[in-house]
């Protein structure tokens, strides 16, 4: 028998999942941001903490040992921003998958009604937009999740739900059904029907376990939900996630509490960012999952998305909206173009005035790009506006959709010229579009990273309109920038911030040859380099030797990745020593001008004559020229860390001649209890460290041989034990020397090559994978280290799972259950208990008498 629909209680929890696009706008990459260590960035910490571990949440029992992992995903009801789905989708791959597959497994389940949603793409303010910049939002998050998700999108997230008609309006006619917004957001509402009343909804007195009708104007309608202030209040600031059994009791007295007709069914809903289950608060993934968990299991209750409600009961009520107000600020949009009082901390004094000037300096560059804009497009492109709404398809998908785009959109005489300027067009508004991600007003003063990053996306639009031939408009921008005032004083003002901090950061051509140059005569190897969005490709290149200073010399031709134009350039790089780098850089004429710079350099070499080599340089580059200052940071880093390395190889052989020339004394110092020197400790830990890693390297060596021959996974051959015995051996030195070895390198390589043995044992169990497993953490035991687990643990979980629906998957692995068994004690699971459902087949010990290699069984 049917349950009532109004008896059971409805339960959605919605995730808001976004960050700002980090990337370097000249780069396409995201420099290090140093607030973010130990990682490289925010984006890739807030993945460890959050995007990632709500893909595999971890559900423990009371020691702390994982029962199970959740896909948070499949029952949460979520969006990601565009920009962090395009991060997530290069830089971790299986958490990409994992968020596709569980929209594709709930719509499956819903009946076609999937739990993802899309979002405006960048994340701008859309009361503040024009109509022009809403639109190509609305259009552009449609698109970006249709190519992601394989469907249309039903509901989309407004930014920082900040909303007005017409942006519902645009979101209506492009067929999306619904939206999300605050209860504060709600002025007034009735049931839908002749006669009934409107209740004023002010201070967010809406009831909120129902959709609402709200008519956008010219017979156009969306619906809207309001999500439950109080326990979604609870989720991002009261400690809500501290236990499962917290949430689920205010999910009950929520559902205990609706107002609502007879017969109604209610929805109990929660709206947060994402970023709650995890990053913000602690193993609030794994609280969020355990709540999940137990919903499933309640009979009373249905775990739905927003979709599926919508479409599964009659709107009943209306609504109307107070316009032009978000989630995020008590004063309706103030927060992104005023001073209105909204903050999240700062120092005693602190204001916000900076707000409304960046707000206009970017309205006036924003409206000036786009005269520009049309009036360079009008030879170029019948329909500009449509072109930039259409084009996120090119954008995401260059090597198969670009080339359809601009037969589609450019008058059928453009040559190579006119394409490259129609895209450097096109990139220009995207800029313009992306320096209002919300962010850059958000916090507290413009100097922080967020207002950076809007000001760097400014300034690259400013470089295409310049390069498209724009009157410059960066002075009138400054202009307006000067009265944003920051509140530490020794940033200035909003101009300074751009012209000191933003503006050096500027990468033409010629400075990417720099970079291409200084890190190719620091040690790379000669090929094909792509990075900051363009292709390097090396034409000619001569390495004059390293005396009297290390000098190369070269012809390459940058390719913009976005905008296809070529460019190329000469360059010449010396290496005075240390980190001192002088490369110089021109725009390439002819052959005979290589030669002749060629036969002019070789002859200063040949001469022994340094001076006479800068001379070259300034005579025939110019005198301006680039060093290791502007090479982008990351790359600089490691250019700094190669020569380092090479400058310190012999200081470290130093080290190890004088252990080995002097251990018979520290010998006899150590027999006598004497406590060596603590110079000569740090000899004694670099070399110790050193031959550590080295046989780290021949063991994992050794598991990858894939000839080895492998019967039974307990199974150690002579090779492991004796390399086994060595390491004891060194780590017993270490100690009995009063020295610790640094084992970070060799914990990462062991963790690596552990990774890549739970691959192959994810792909298909055997006896060989499984022995490599097992010896490799057998050797992280000997050495005292933990590799990061919980890819291991996130494999290993797959590969039990897949076992209970394949009877066949584990044929090669002699002893499953055994094999399990220790997995669990290593990396603190119990999945082994799943396998108590299986054939006893499983537990078979039998080693085929093949081998003639010596074995033993480990303990």
């Amino acid at each position: 028998m049917m349950r009532d629909p109004s008896e059971i209680k409805h339960v959605c929890i919605h995730g808001h999942f976004y960050q700002p696009p980090r990337e370097n706008p000249w780069l396409e990459e995201i420099e290090r941001e140093d607030s973010a260590a130990p990682h490289h960035d925010w984006n890739e910490r807030i993945n460890a903490e959050c995007y990632r571990a709500n893909a595999a949440a971890r559900v423990v029992d009371e020691k702390n040992r994982i029962l199970n992992l959740y896909n948070n995903y499949g029952r949460l009801n979520f969006n990601f921003g565009p920009t962090l789905l395009n991060w997530l989708e290069n830089h971790d791959p299986w958490v990409y998958r994992t968020i596709l597959d569980a929209d594709r497994e709930s719509a499956a389940r819903f009946g076609g009604h999937g739990n993802a949603i899309a979002q405006a793409y960048n994340h701008i303010i859309m009361p503040l937009a024009n109509r022009r910049d809403k639109l190509t939002q609305v259009l552009w998050g449609i698109r970006d999740f249709s190519r992601r998700f394989g469907r249309h999108p039903e509901g989309m997230w407004l930014p920082e739900t900040a909303v007005d008609r017409e942006t519902l309006a645009i979101m209506a006619d492009a067929g999306i059904k619904f939206t999300i917004l605050s209860p504060s957001q709600a002025a007034r509402w009735r049931f839908i029907g002749s006669g009934s009343d409107w209740t004023d909804a002010s201070n967010g007195k809406i009831p909120t376990g129902r959709a609402y009708r709200c008519l956008c104007g010219r017979g156009k309608h969306i619906h809207l939900f309001f999500f439950d202030a109080a326990i979604s209040r609870g989720i991002a600031f009261e400690q809500l996630l501290g236990h499962s059994s917290s949430l689920l009791s205010r999910m009950d007295a929520a559902f205990a509490d609706r107002d609502r007709k007879p017969g109604e069914p209610w929805l109990v809903h929660t709206a947060t960012d994402g970023e709650s289950y995890g990053h913000h608060f602690k193993f609030g993934d794994m609280a969020l999952a355990a709540a999940f968990e137990k919903m499933d299991q309640d009979p009373s209750t249905r775990i739905v998305n927003y979709a599926t409600f919508l479409a599964s009961f009659p709107v009943t009520a209306e609504v109307e909206i107070v316009e032009n107000t978000a989630w995020s600020c008590a004063h309706g949009v103030g927060r992104w173009e005023r001073d209105c009082g909204c903050h999240i901390g700062g120092g005693p004094g602190w204001h916000q005035r900076w707000r409304g000037p960046l707000r206009k300096a970017l309205d006036q560059l924003r409206d000036t790009l786009a005269r520009h804009y049309e009036h360079q497009m009008q030879p170029l492109c019948p329909d500009p506006w449509k072109a930039r709404d259409e084009y996120i398809d090119a954008y995401l998908d260059q090597e198969h959709l670009l080339e359809a785009f601009i037969e589609r959109h450019m008058r059928l005489s453009s040559d190579f010229s006119s394409i490259h300027r129609f895209l450097r067009l096109l990139e220009m508004q995207r800029h313009a579009m992306f320096m209002y991600t919300s962010c850059g007003w958000f916090f507290d003063d413009i100097s922080g990273l967020e207002s950076l990053l809007i000001l760097r996306h400014a300034a690259r639009a400013i470089h295409l309109a310049e390069e498209t031939g724009a009157a410059s408009p960066e002075a009138a921008f400054l202009h307006t920038l000067e009265q944003a005032h920051s509140n530490l004083p020794e940033h200035g003002n909003g101009a300074d911030i751009y012209l000191n901090t933003v503006k050096p950061g500027i990468l033409r051509k010629d400075r990417i040859a720099a970079n291409y140059a200084i890190q190719s005569l620091a040690g790379s190897s000669r090929r094909r380099f792509s990075f900051f969005g363009c292709d390097v490709l090396p034409q000619q290149e001569e390495d004059l030797g390293r005396s009297p200073v290390p000098c190369r010399f070269g012809h390459v031709k940058i390719k913009a990745g976005r905008t296809l134009e070529e460019e190329d350039f000469l360059y010449a790089v010396l290496h005075f020593g240390g980190l001192d780098f002088r490369c110089s850089v021109k725009r390439y004429e002819d052959d005979s001008e290589f030669k002749s710079i060629l036969k002019a350099l070789q002859q200063a070499v040949e001469g022994h004559h340094t001076v006479l080599m800068v001379r070259i340089l300034d005579e025939r580059f110019g005198a301006d020229y680039y060093s290791l200052h502007d090479v982008s940071r990351d790359l600089r880093t490691s250019i700094a860390l190669q020569v380092s390395r090479k400058t310190f190889a012999s200081f470290v052989e130093l080290q190890r001649t004088l252990y080995q020339a002097h251990q018979p004394l520290l010998t006899s110092l150590r027999q006598w209890g004497i406590r060596i020197p603590a110079d000569l400790r740090v000899a004694v830990r670099r070399v110790l460290t050193d031959e550590v890693k080295d046989l780290i390297r021949d063991i994992i060596k050794a598991e990858n041989d894939a000839s080895r021959e492998e019967y039974d996974w307990q199974a150690t051959d002579f090779s492991f034990r004796a390399h086994v015995s060595h390491l004891q051996s060194l780590i017993q030195d270490a100690k009995s020397w009063g020295t610790a070895l640094q084992l970070e390198a060799a914990s990462i390589d062991l963790g690596g090559a552990l990774v890549e043995a739970f691959e192959q044992l994810d792909r298909r169990p055997s006896s060989r994978a499984a022995g490599r497993a097992v010896r490799l953490l057998d050797v992280c035991r000997v050495l005292g280290v933990t590799p990061e687990l919980w890819k291991l643990q996130t494999l290993y979980f797959g590969m039990v799972r897949r076992g209970l629906t394949d009877p066949d998957w584990f044929a090669e692995l002699l002893n499953a259950r055994k094999f399990c068994g220790g997995l669990d004690k290593r990396l603190g699971c119990r999945f082994g208990e799943f396998l108590d459902a299986l054939p006893e087949s499983l537990s078979r010990d039998i080693v085929p008498l093949v081998s003639t290699k010596a074995v033993s069984r480990v303990p």
